[in-house]
């Protein structure tokens, strides 16, 4: 199956593809990453191998048998395992991560709304409230949630593009949508609602943890953070201490678009 996700094609060739139906491509572009899947290695004489591009070697930790290898540029890559039950996860997203990272995109743990054209997401840790958010902005601005969880953010010709995908976590949204980003919004409960702006030693400290980097790479990495460091040039990162209500979206939304109505 060919996907296209954050503007992207991958060939991405798994049996279960049930979570990233409406990710299907739709132009012939070639795909930047091809994930081959195989359920077992090749044997000989006892001896388990791989005739893989094998420039990088990753291992999920819970599992003795789930291997992926890919070579140096991460445009081939093959997951080896019988069930590969976390498809969604681990091995095949962190193959994608790694490509995108080299094309100057990253994955963020983050919500993601479209309101009026413009991109908003709100990262934090899990359980802090990222779904709901999304859910009060559709329910009191009728914006259009495209994710709950997880979400892609592109530099393209020096502007920032905020990309829906399939990984959702528990949320039930997920839509393909790509759109320009206006504000990352980090999310803290809080008693009263307040909002304020974030420098860029303040945005280290909470944005950069809700950042996927690919530490298994140096390049990957590097790439990674330059364009980690690039997206906060381009686009505003506020702090909003909140309580799920109505008024944490006004007041999150007259700060962004610096507007009441």
């Amino acid at each position: 199956m060919i996907l296209n996700i954050a503007g992207f094609n991958i060939d991405f060739g798994f049996e279960n593809t049930d979570f990233v139906q409406g990710f299907e491509a739709k132009n012939q572009d070639t795909p930047v990453i091809k994930i081959t899947h195989k359920k077992e290695l090749s044997e000989c004489y006892g001896i388990q191998f791989t005739d893989a591009p094998a420039e990088h070697i990753l291992k999920r930790k819970e599992s003795r048998s789930e291997i992926l290898c890919a070579n140096g540029s991460w445009s081939e890559c093959t997951v080896y395992g019988q069930n590969c039950s976390d498809v969604e996860y681990s091995l095949p997203l962190s193959a994608i991560c790694s490509k995108f990272a080299l094309l100057n995109t990253i994955f963020v743990h983050a919500s993601f709304v479209e309101y009026k054209g413009s991109g908003i997401i709100f990262a934090g840790h899990s359980g802090v409230g990222k779904t709901t958010q999304a859910r009060l902005w559709a329910n009191f601005l009728d914006a259009a949630p495209i994710n709950g969880d997880k979400v892609f953010l592109r530099v393209v010709d020096n502007e920032v593009f905020a990309c829906g995908s399939p990984w959702k976590g528990s949320s039930e949204y997920c839509v393909n949508k790509n759109v320009p980003l206006k504000a990352i919004v980090i999310l803290n409960q809080a008693k009263e609602n307040e909002i304020s702006v974030l420098n860029s030693i303040e945005c280290m400290k909470y944005f950069m943890p809700h950042v996927f980097f690919p530490h298994w790479d140096e390049n990957c990495k590097v790439k990674a953070i330059d364009t980690f460091n690039d997206i906060l040039e381009k686009v505003p990162v506020f702090l909003l201490k909140c309580r799920p209500d109505e008024e944490a979206v006004l007041l999150t939304k007259e700060a962004v678009f610096n507007k009441k109505n």
